[in-house]
């Protein structure tokens, strides 16, 4: 048996009763993934765009942005920002399970 503390997403899918998603819905949610697929490459691609011309100015160093670790303040609020934004997810995804 798993424990939930191993997987997060056991307690979701204990609580799901039947299916979340009606058949005529899979290509809509298909639809969202390749468009979240492709908003995700372009904010990557701008990414490692900006950090190769921060490095070429001499602003950082290579691996510099990678190899960060955030001090306390900023990693607080990475975590409360990433909270938030999975909880969205989930909402919109599964409302019922969510809550």
């Amino acid at each position: 048996m798993t424990d939930i503390n191993d997987d997060p997403g056991a307690a979701s899918r204990a609580a799901k009763s039947g299916p979340t998603l009606h058949e005529t819905q899979l290509d809509d949610v298909a639809n969202a993934v390749l468009l979240l697929s492709r908003e995700l490459w372009v904010v990557k691609d701008r990414q490692r765009v900006l950090e190769h011309l921060l490095e070429e100015a001499g602003v950082v160093v290579p691996n510099a942005v990678a190899d960060h670790q955030p001090e306390s303040a900023l990693a607080d609020a990475l975590g409360r920002e990433r909270e938030r934004y999975t909880k969205a997810l989930m909402t919109a995804l599964a409302p019922d399970i969510a809550g």
